[in-house]
């Protein structure tokens, strides 16, 4: 789709309003749709062309273009940026028009033998949402046990969402490391990261909602190691003192609107002593992760920790998180990944030079 990596504002522009235009015309890719995830009440919304976005992200595209260039420049290899022009076009033409190339749809036979592994039974928890209930895991996977209550763990262990290995460059949770798990949910992400950093390291994980806190203890005391502490907040950069807000449900996308939520800034519990240090912080909050990163400056700054951060939930954040990172903290390198064939799912990485470990 893309022959060239260009390298002006003007060759950006053109590069990718051509390909796009080009993709509306020429392709019709009905197969390019997660019905799983789009289709949760039963209507099939694959074939739907909508226009609305297309109107829109057309437009957003026209008055971001050079914040989007600056952006794509700040990542430090090729792959990131043809990836992040990618994910761009895939803003402006939408899913029958553009591919976006996810590494594991290039592993047919490993993905089969994953999705085989990963076999859960339904849960015995009451517990339900928008994606029906629960299921209950007990299976073995690359040497670690995994033993949960939750949705699924393919994500995280077969498209290895969190864990950015390429060109050579690892930026990942790893043995002994201190993790701040923003976003945690349903604990999916800390049983992760629980076995990645092993029985030395710990795992902070953070949800302001009641019914996943209950759920993380839940799965906590079914975690093969005692390494994960639920913290019962949000991740901002401001504290707020209140109970956990009850939704009767569970809810990956929760978001506050005018509710009262509990928060805590990163820097505020390092200062208190109630999280020692940090070397991988990884956020998917929702939206509020430009005012999370705001509340961990000292704590970046101190620890230079390694960094996964969406940059989906608002348009903007892919370029204003990027362009954030780069001018508050520029001894990192960044690089981009995406695990979906949507747009939902762009992690941008953080690492400083010195703690880069070769793959």
């Amino acid at each position: 789709m893309f022959t060239a990596l260009p390298g002006t504002v003007q060759d950006f522009y053109i590069s990718i309003l051509s390909a796009s235009i080009q993709a509306l015309k020429m392709n019709t890719y009905f197969d390019n749709f997660d019905k799983q995830r789009y289709n949760t009440d039963g209507v099939d919304r694959s074939g739907v062309f909508e226009v609305g976005s297309r109107v829109f992200y057309f437009d957003w595209f026209y008055r971001h273009h050079s914040d989007l260039f600056r952006a794509y420049s700040a990542l430090s290899n090729d792959d990131s940026k043809l990836l992040y022009m990618f994910l761009v076009s895939y803003r402006l033409a939408g899913h029958h028009s553009v591919k976006i190339p996810v590494d594991y749809l290039f592993k047919p036979q490993e993905y089969a033998a994953y999705q085989a592994l990963e076999q859960g039974v339904e849960s015995q928890l009451a517990l339900t949402g928008m994606f029906g209930k629960l299921k209950h895991y007990d299976f073995e996977y690359e040497g670690h046990q995994y033993k949960i209550d939750c949705l699924g763990l393919e994500y995280y262990l077969f498209r290895r969402q969190y864990f950015y290995e390429k060109n050579g460059v690892v930026v990942a949770p790893q043995a002994g490391d201190h993790v701040i798990d923003g976003g945690a949910c349903t604990g999916d992400t800390a049983l992760v990261f629980s076995n990645a950093v092993g029985p030395s390291g710990r795992v902070y994980a953070f949800d302001p909602v009641a019914e996943h806190l209950e759920l993380m203890g839940h799965n906590c005391q079914q975690f093969p190691l005692p390494n994960v502490k639920p913290m019962p907040y949000g991740l901002s950069n401001r504290d707020v003192d209140c109970p956990p807000i009850v939704v009767n449900k569970y809810s990956p996308g929760f978001r506050t609107t005018q509710q009262q939520v509990p928060l805590r800034s990163i820097d505020s519990l390092v200062r208190s002593g109630e999280i020692e240090r940090v070397d991988y912080i990884k956020m998917d909050i929702e939206g509020s992760e430009m005012e999370a990163l705001q509340g961990a400056h000292e704590s970046i700054t101190r620890f230079q920790p390694k960094l996964g951060i969406s940059l989906y939930h608002n348009p903007n954040d892919l370029f204003e998180i990027v362009l954030h990172i780069q001018r508050t903290y520029p001894f990192y390198q960044l690089y981009v990944d995406h695990y979906t064939i949507h747009e939902e799912e762009t992690v941008l990485y953080c690492i400083a030079p010195e703690r880069v470990v070769k793959a």
